[in-house]
């Protein structure tokens, strides 16, 4: 069923119910907006959010022989551990990377569970 799921978000089938987009934001405004946003949406039943965190690519040079770095967002890559977060993940039932259209590498879809109160 996950799968299933997965593949959907992928290809951009299945709706969404909410989309929350974190540029400008500090990471401790993102922090409470997307555990907020989860919480939330689980009570209003709704299943899948599009959290847009930006790539946060940045080409810097670092080194004498001028090779640029990449680095990626704070956003983002503190996102991957939000999505971990033991208290939430009796609300969350699949996180998948979104698909071009909707931002690709600086979105993800997070869909919850379904709220059976």
């Amino acid at each position: 069923e996950k799968g299933k799921i997965n593949k959907e978000l992928r290809r951009g089938s299945i709706p969404i119910d909410k989309k929350i987009d974190f540029h400008g934001k500090s990471l401790v405004e993102a922090e409470n907006q997307f555990i907020n946003t989860i919480t939330n949406s689980f009570k209003e039943k709704k299943r899948c959010i599009l959290f847009i965190t930006g790539k946060g690519l940045r080409k810097t040079v670092e080194n004498d022989n001028n090779t640029p770095k990449l680095f990626y967002g704070k956003i983002r890559n503190s996102f991957l551990d939000w999505i971990k977060k033991p208290e939430l993940s009796k609300y969350i039932l699949s996180v998948e990377k979104a698909g071009l259209k909707q931002g690709g590498d600086g979105a993800f879809y997070v869909y919850l569970r379904k709220n059976k109160n």
